[in-house]
């Protein structure tokens, strides 16, 4: 008995154990397709319908339909001909040198139409004649163009630049004296540099402290806030570096 119901248990272990090494199925797949799908066959992913299934495809449909063309063949040719012209640039041959060097000697040809023009001045041309000759036909211009081809005239309250200014000096001017006082107000105004002071002693302040500053008593408050930060009281004091003996 006792064989029987070990055996019996190890084969419930077993059909357990395979149960749980089966794949587990998506439950997904419920939500986002309501009909039961098996790869490996020929079945479409989405059911077609007995209208779709008879209907007559267009034309436009049937040219939708065919696979797309390959053209990697002639990117393998398009490519075989770039190294062909790299190869020819690189390692060019004499006679290709040749043909290059004859071709770059002759002179350009003019084109035809600039051959019926021809040049537009001729030995009647006086010396001012213009740049460009003007058919006849465009000189007949209208007043409404000569107007708007017109300079812009100058306002007639516009008053320009004085050319040239004249001061007379007087003669008591040049023969006049100066008095100290203009000489004073002559002189450029000095101004402080309250940037940087100077340093002098030691002792004394930076900057230089009023006499009023001097004399104040100073307040509570004032006395307070100079007093210095006292330490923590569960600051520690370093340990001295020499064990006392």
């Amino acid at each position: 008995m006792r064989s029987n119901t070990e055996f019996e248990l190890k084969s419930s272990e077993l059909d357990r154990i395979s149960f749980l090494a089966q794949p587990k199925h998506s439950k997904m797949v419920w939500f986002t397709r309501p009909w039961m799908l098996t790869w490996g066959n020929q079945e479409s992913i989405r059911p077609l319908s007995h209208s779709a299934l008879r209907a007559n495809p267009s034309p436009r449909i049937k040219a939708l339909a065919q696979h797309k063309k390959d053209f990697s063949c002639l990117q393998t040719e398009l490519g075989k001909e770039e190294e062909g012209r790299m190869k020819k640039m690189l390692h060019p041959s004499h006679t290709l040198q040749y043909e290059h060097i004859i071709r770059l000697a002759t002179p350009k040809s003019r084109g035809r139409i600039s051959q019926e023009m021809g040049s537009p001045h001729s030995e009647l041309c006086e010396y001012n004649c213009p740049v460009w000759h003007v058919k006849p036909c465009v000189r007949n211009i209208s007043h409404r163009l000569l107007q708007l081809a017109l300079p812009k005239s100058i306002h007639p309250n516009f008053t320009s630049d004085r050319q040239s200014i004249q001061t007379s000096i007087s003669c008591s001017a040049k023969t006049a004296k100066m008095t100290p006082r203009l000489e004073q107000l002559s002189l450029p105004k000095l101004r402080e540099n309250r940037h940087f002071y100077d340093l002098g002693e030691p002792g004394s302040p930076i900057r230089p402290v009023s006499r009023e500053a001097r004399n104040a008593t100073a307040s509570a408050r004032v006395r307070s806030l100079s007093s210095p930060k006292p330490l923590s009281k569960d600051f520690i004091h370093p340990r001295e570096p020499a064990w006392r003996t």
